[in-house]
C-alpha cells in the first residue's frame, strides 16, 4: 500500500538441536524447542526469492520466500552467533559470513563447508564485499580494526589493517 509500511512474515526460524552437544543420558534435561534467534539476513540479487539468515546458534540457513516452511540448506561451521552474511555481487552462489567466534568464512551455496576461513583474533561485527570487485572484501572486529582482503592478490593474508 502506498504510504504504509506493513510487516510480512517470510519464515519462522526453527531452533535446531546439535546432536553433538546433547547431554549425557544420566544428566538429561528437558530441552525447550521453539524458535531460533535470527541475527542477520541478506537477499540474493541474482537468485530470485533466495536469502540467507544467520542465527545466534551459529547456523546459516538458505531460505526461499517460495518455500517458507523449511530451509533449503543449513550451513554449520560457526560456533557462536553469526553477525553478518553477505552475498557476492558478482558470483551468485558465493557468500561470506562473520561471527562472534572470531572467524570470517567464505562459502559456495552448493557446498556445506566453507571454502576459506580467516581467524581475526576478535569477534567480527560486520563484513562487506567491495562494490567494484568480486574478490575484495572487508571485515571489522569488535576491537575496531578493519581488515581488507583481495583474493586476487593473496588468499591467505589481508592487504591492510
Amino acid at each position: 500500500m502506498k504510504n504504509k509500511l506493513e510487516a510480512e512474515e517470510v519464515v519462522k526460524l526453527k531452533l535446531m538441536v546439535d546432536q553433538d552437544k546433547e547431554l549425557a543420558p544420566n544428566n538429561k534435561e528437558q530441552f525447550l524447542y521453539g524458535l531460533a534467534g535470527g541475527m542477520c539476513f541478506d537477499f540474493s540479487k541474482h537468485l530470485e526469492n533466495m536469502f540467507l539468515v544467520g542465527t545466534e546458534e551459529g547456523y546459516i540457513h538458505l531460505c526461499s520466500t517460495a518455500y517458507s516452511g523449511q530451509y533449503l540448506e543449513t550451513y554449520k561451521d560457526h560456533y557462536l552467533a553469526v553477525y553478518a552474511v553477505k552475498w557476492n555481487n558478482f558470483h551468485p552462489k558465493t557468500f561470506l559470513s562473520c561471527s562472534a567466534d572470531w572467524t570470517v568464512k567464505m562459502w559456495l551455496m552448493d557446498i556445506k563447508r566453507p571454502i576459506l576461513s580467516y581467524d581475526l583474533g576478535n569477534p567480527i561485527g560486520d563484513i562487506a564485499w567491495a562494490p567494484y570487485s568480486s574478490t575484495v572484501f572487508a571485515a571489522v572486529t569488535s576491537e575496531g580494526k578493519l581488515y581488507v582482503y583481495d583474493l586476487n592478490q593473496n588468499w591467505h593474508k589481508y592487504l591492510c589493517e
